[in-house]
């Protein structure tokens, strides 16, 4: 059988204007010490990419860790108990902070344009039996998304098992499920990416009739949210972050305006997010928070999010060009720089996963030691106080990355292997693991428990069957 070998090229540039680099191979396992390093993987990325893609995933990424260790708020209550939950709740002065950290709109629009670059080089690539299946596109997807998550699940399921034996249990519950809060986009993120391959080629045939469509759509039932609908609304979970999806499409396809009219649409943009939380209804905070209302930014995305996300977003795209030249340029800096995205890119799954656990462990340690803040939240004083908890988050969060890495990159760099089941058995598998990320976050013993077994249980048996079945089976086809 052939297969795609993750050669540091073709990892790099898929969905570029160049050709990608394939061969064939037998369906044993790469040389030990074959992996690309950093410095091929960097140096190989043609000119014509688009690098300030790979720029806006990593700053994402590092924007959303930065903001979640921002909104903890810990504390010590009366009787020394410890006392956690979101700054926001405790001072909503702070809720225009969060239009500095609010990135996933941008994240969407960067997944949707990795994702149409990568089923352009899917569905051109050819010849080798994995070509234009939109089955295989997807399982490749989710492989990579889940072989880094399956490690955080069995990662706490071993911590709940354990700290119950000792009489923890209850203690370990809560550190997991705020470990998983931010998983909710894995879950939103694993739907996007089943739905790409048909919604890719729809949107090409008529990119107004899609994203006008979509757009209605979402009117619509933000419109049924303020009368008071009950459950409809709830479609805009998928429907909000998908639209920012078809927004990368057309980035790709070059259907959005640049230069100076971009930046113009940009602008009116601003002015009617400013106005959604002035002048309109909606709450200031771009992110959700207990107590925010029935107008939450994002359970689901309001009108506000989008108009929001599009004007954030939008001035991103304007930066765009500049940013992915001067990566491009070649003088030392630059080299350095785009080597640090590279590596950056590498790990940012990992960061995305692990930046709570590493907050939890950070304020784990610093309640033990009595350094937790003891100023009203939001004051100059608290700022000062979460110093070391910044501090040590980033420790953590350093430690436990160059350990969990490799899973990551492991999956980034593996060659591609088909999905042995139909479209249908994909769809279903996409669904029923994001459900399970989803009832993850809610936090009860139960879902945790459940969900992180299903997660590992999927990612182990399902998405990642043994070496010693693949061989079983190629050798059973050759002598067939």
């Amino acid at each position: 059988m052939c297969r795609i070998t993750r050669t540091p090229e073709n990892w790099l540039n898929e969905g570029m204007t160049t050709s990608v680099d394939t061969k064939s191979a037998d369906m044993s396992e790469s040389e030990p010490g074959s992996a690309p390093s950093l410095a091929d993987l960097a140096s190989a990325a043609k000119k014509d990419r688009n690098r300030a893609v790979d720029f806006y995933r990593v700053v994402a990424m590092a924007a959303v860790a930065l903001g979640h260790w921002a909104a903890i708020a810990m504390a010590v209550g009366p009787d020394g108990q410890l006392l956690s939950g979101n700054a926001l709740s405790e001072a909503p002065s702070l809720a225009a902070l969060t239009w500095l950290f609010q990135v996933m709109p941008l994240f969407f629009v960067v997944g949707g344009y990795s994702s149409a670059a990568s089923l352009d080089a899917h569905n051109r690539v050819g010849k080798d039996g994995l070509t234009g299946r939109p089955q295989d596109w997807v399982a490749a997807r989710l492989r990579r998304m889940l072989a880094p998550t399956a490690v955080l699940a069995v990662t706490w399921l071993v911590l709940t098992v354990v700290g119950s034996l000792l009489g923890f249990g209850s203690l370990i519950i809560t550190g997991a499920a705020a470990a998983v809060i931010p998983l909710w986009f894995l879950s939103n993120y694993t739907v996007d990416t089943a739905i790409a391959p048909y919604l890719l080629p729809r949107f090409r045939q008529n990119p107004a009739l899609v994203a006008g469509a979509g757009v209605a759509l979402f009117c619509g039932l933000e419109a049924l949210r303020f009368a008071g609908v009950p459950y409809l609304p709830q479609i805009n979970w998928i429907l909000g972050w998908l639209l920012f999806q078809v927004a990368g499409f057309a980035w790709r396809d070059g259907l959005l305006p640049t230069g100076r009219r971009l930046a113009a649409v940009a602008a009116g943009l601003w002015t009617l997010a400013v106005a959604a939380v002035t002048v309109g209804p909606y709450p200031v905070s771009m992110v959700h928070f207990p107590g925010i209302g029935d107008l939450s930014p994002t359970h689901p995305p309001s009108a506000a999010l989008m108009l929001f996300g599009a004007a954030f977003s939008a001035t991103a795209l304007v930066a765009a060009p500049r940013i992915s030249a001067w990566f491009s340029n070649g003088t030392p800096a630059a080299v350095k720089a785009w080597s640090a995205v590279v590596a950056g890119n590498s790990i940012a799954m990992s960061v995305y996963l692990w930046h709570f656990t590493a907050a939890v462990g950070a304020g784990a340690v610093l309640y033990a030691l009595g350094w937790l803040p003891t100023a009203a939240v939001g004051t100059a004083a608290w700022w000062l106080q979460k110093l070391p908890l910044f501090g040590l988050s980033f420790i953590f969060l350093a430690a436990i990355v160059a350990v969990v890495a490799r899973f990551e990159q492991r999956a980034l760099l593996a060659p591609r292997r088909p999905w042995d089941h139909g479209q249908l058995s994909m769809l279903a598998l996409a669904a029923v693991i994001s459900a399970a990320i989803k009832i993850w976050t809610i936090g009860s013993p139960v879902a945790v428990v459940a969900c992180a077994a299903a997660v590992f249980g999927i990612h182990r048996f399902i998405l990642e069957p043994r070496p010693s079945r693949l061989t079983h089976g190629a050798k059973n086809k050759k002598m067939l």
